[in-house]
């Protein structure tokens, strides 16, 4: 099982500026040659902005490959990266949800309109052209499990079943309208799966297709649940994984998760991606009352970083097999996080956070392949 390593400039300035300035010389090379960029992230508003679309970076950003490279200031992502483009459509459905309407038929009547409208599509197939992009996944309308708002407030489950067949419809027409515009560069569409459709909806949502998927990609994989392995064998029956180019796993969900999906299936063609290990290490605030995250690689456990847990954190780095970084590295990043939580946050401090995030990120690596 491969990892991809998600870059975001979707929000959290200082952080993802932190992981700017800390790459070139912090960032390992397994993480250096497969990154997961999300479509929405670098040409999608937040969900308060009075419009969907980032015009200064839909005009003047059409090489994502280019874009990367001169963010973090290394050359080497012009030829050594293998970038896995995803879609993230689910800032549309907060943009529509928290400024249009939260209606689920209207939502999907908006989302299909400002696709077309907005000649996303053909923006999206330009990009993975232009950048070179040898992986892509098709849009989808997801039925995100988490949307917040700026009150921090979490939405969930916009769609029931009663709106599944037209969601497969919708997805299977962008995938055909994408997998046609890609032309000579079709070989790149990861087509979507969503881990919460049962085995009879995965054959309809086949059927629609105009083309025979030789990349997979499934989300929504929290929508399976307790029933994850049941929804992966019986996937693994309909389209065998064997048969794959590429299998990719969004948003494993966990190392749980990942570890039950390797139970079933551990081919060379198999990857995954997680968002988990970044979130924790930026969970500190600078007020204190929440705090960032270290995960261990003997038991890939959470420990809350604070004055109280310092000292075992660093006793279990100490014992850990081959960390990423040493045991003085580790004892700055923890000072510095220490700091920004108690209200001395600067440059420093976003490294170390930035740095505890590529930790986390390997403990993850490390476990899950």
């Amino acid at each position: 099982m491969n990892y991809f390593y998600i870059y975001s400039a979707g929000g959290g300035a200082g952080d993802w500026n932190g992981v700017k300035r800390v790459w070139k010389t912090k960032m390992p090379t397994a993480f250096k040659q497969n990154v997961l960029l999300k479509f929405g992230d670098v040409y999608f508003n937040h969900a308060s902005a009075r419009n969907l679309i980032k015009p200064s970076n839909w005009t003047g950003v059409d090489n994502l490959r280019q874009w990367l490279a001169e963010n973090v200031n290394d050359e080497e992502v012009q030829t050594k990266t293998d970038i896995l483009l995803d879609c993230g459509t689910s800032k549309i459905v907060n943009y529509i949800a928290t400024q249009l309407t939260a209606h689920p038929d209207q939502i999907i009547e908006r989302f299909d309109q400002l696709v077309m409208d907005q000649g996303i599509l053909e923006k999206y197939a330009q990009v993975v052209k232009k950048s070179q992009i040898k992986e892509v996944v098709t849009l989808d309308i997801p039925n995100t499990f988490k949307i917040r708002t700026q009150s921090q407030a979490t939405r969930t489950n916009h769609f029931n079943a009663s709106h599944q067949g037209q969601l497969l419809k919708l997805s299977a027409s962008y995938a055909n309208d994408l997998h046609k515009r890609l032309g000579d560069d079709a070989g790149a569409v990861m087509t979507t799966i969503n881990g919460s459709w049962t085995p009879a909806q995965v054959e309809e949502y086949l059927s629609l297709l105009s083309y025979t998927p030789t990349k997979l990609a499934i989300g929504g994989l929290t929508g399976a649940g307790s029933s994850l392995i049941d929804f992966i064998n019986k996937l693994n029956q309909i389209v065998p994984f064997y048969g794959l180019q590429r299998l990719h796993l969004l948003g494993a969900g966990g190392i749980k998760s990942a570890r039950t999906i390797k139970s079933v299936y551990n081919g060379a063609n198999v990857s995954v991606d997680n968002s988990t290990p970044m979130n924790r290490a930026i969970d500190g605030s600078t007020n204190g009352k929440t705090n960032s995250g270290y995960f261990d690689y003997e038991t890939c456990g959470l420990t809350r970083i604070n004055p109280g847990t310092v000292e075992g954190i660093l006793k279990l780095h100490e014992n850990a097999d081959q960390p990423l970084f040493t045991q003085e590295d580790m004892k700055y990043v923890l000072q510095q996080i220490l700091l920004h939580q108690s209200g001395k946050s600067s440059q420093t401090t976003y490294d170390a956070r930035a740095m505890l995030a590529i930790h986390n990120h390997d403990v993850f690596r490390r476990n899950a392949l």
